[in-house]
């Protein structure tokens, strides 16, 4: 995990994909409604998880959160453990999802688990606990604005599900023909 920020084709494949990250949190938002809107970042991340595991996926969480916020800043200042949040969100990915086999029956569980604590730990407990501290969200309304979170994340989850699924069968499938992933030994595929 640590050896591939030794592959340079691993570090270039993350920077493309942390800038697509970048993109897809801060330019890419379908408003669904006056509440909810759907950002395409945790696609990207999630990718990154998926191939090079979790330290290389809390590196490209907090780049991606850092960089994005120099680049298009918004809300507030600047405050790290946010980008440490999505650090988080990265390593909840790659517990989940990297060198799972892409062709399993068990394959969707596990991304149903990946988004599911990501969803529950990151965006809606620590995020909301953040912008709770930080004074983001004012303490008399932060039942309402916390009940509207809780219902977006578990309102968009079946839609990132799918999403997910279908960009890493994808990803996957050029992930073995440019070897990014490995065949298992013996030509066995990785069970679960």
């Amino acid at each position: 995990m640590a050896y591939n920020f030794k592959n340079v084709r691993t570090i270039s494949l993350t920077a493309v994909l942390i800038a697509l990250t970048i993109i897809g949190n801060r330019l890419l938002i379908i408003p669904v409604g006056q509440v909810l809107e759907i950002r395409f970042g945790f696609v990207f991340l999630s990718v990154i998880a998926f191939l090079f595991g979790p330290i290389v996926a809390f590196a490209a969480g907090f780049l991606t959160n850092m960089l994005g916020f120099l680049l298009f800043p918004t809300g507030g200042g600047f405050n790290p453990l946010f980008d440490l949040n999505i650090g988080l969100s990265g390593i909840l990915y790659a517990i989940f999802l990297y060198k799972r086999n892409h062709k399993s029956e068990y394959f969707i569980i596990w991304i149903v688990a990946a988004k599911a604590s990501v969803n529950l730990i990151c965006n809606i407990i620590i995020n909301t606990r953040l912008l709770i501290l930080f004074g983001f969200i004012p303490g008399n309304s932060k039942n309402i604005i916390t009940t509207v979170r809780v219902f977006k994340n578990f309102t968009l989850l079946p839609v990132e599900i799918i999403i997910i699924f279908f960009i890493l069968k994808f990803v996957a499938n050029y992930a073995y023909k440019y070897n990014f992933i490995k065949p298992a030994k013996n030509n066995k595929s990785i069970k679960i």
